[in-house]
């Protein structure tokens, strides 16, 4: 009886659609001034003659890692904004099947 198995599984809508709001609210705009950041003068200007002669392997890596860079967080931004929306598309397909699974049990 005190299993976890035996007891009805459920699903809070309203704390779901919540979880999409959190993304909105708390990644996305990380995810934005991050992006933000590789945009600043000093970072994504830098050319391999602005290091010494010393750091040839970075003057060369640099640049192609802030472009990777760039392209990851361009990545990361569709994810979130993604998960979002499926997010919260699911906490209304859950709303919906809990109403009509009440009127079919009042039906019975």
């Amino acid at each position: 009886m005190g299993n976890p198995g035996d007891q009805p599984k459920q699903a809070d809508p309203k704390r779901i659609k919540q979880h999409a709001g959190d993304l909105r609210s708390d990644v996305i705009p990380l995810v934005k001034k991050a992006g933000d950041t590789l945009t600043k003068d000093g970072t994504y200007n830098l050319e391999g003659g602005d290091f010494s002669i010393t750091c040839t392997p970075m003057a060369l890596a640099y640049p192609m890692a802030i472009q990777f860079a760039f392209e990851d967080i361009k990545m990361l931004m569709t994810t979130a904004k993604d998960y979002a929306e499926k997010i919260e598309r699911a906490a209304g397909i859950y709303r919906q099947t809990e109403v009509q699974n009440k009127k079919n049990a009042t039906r019975r």
